[in-house]
């Protein structure tokens, strides 16, 4: 998800987040060797198959620009289970 990117207006609702495609790379904590790739699709969504254990999802925009930008997200991946999270891209705009 992508904050909504609207400039601040004096008494205007906040913009919603919205779906962004990003490219994700799975590493292990601490470590630069890719585990996995995947791309989310126009939804936001996406699905990697990972073995149970701590991994560190790197999130990066697909338009090779500075923004939106994502902080690395750490992921504790249980067995026989699905884990949801929320990649929350900042637009940069303010």
């Amino acid at each position: 998800m992508v904050d909504g990117g609207c400039p601040p207006a004096h008494n205007a609702p906040p913009c919603p987040d919205k779906p962004l495609s990003a490219r994700l790379t799975v590493t292990k904590p601490g470590a630069t060797t890719t585990l996995a790739t995947a791309t989310s699709d126009a939804d936001g969504r996406f699905r990697i198959p990972l073995e149970p254990g701590r991994y560190t999802l790197r999130p990066a925009n697909l338009t090779g620009s500075p923004v939106p930008a994502a902080a690395p997200v750490d992921v504790d991946v249980q067995p026989q289970r699905f884990t949801t999270i929320t990649v929350s891209f900042d637009s940069g705009v303010r």
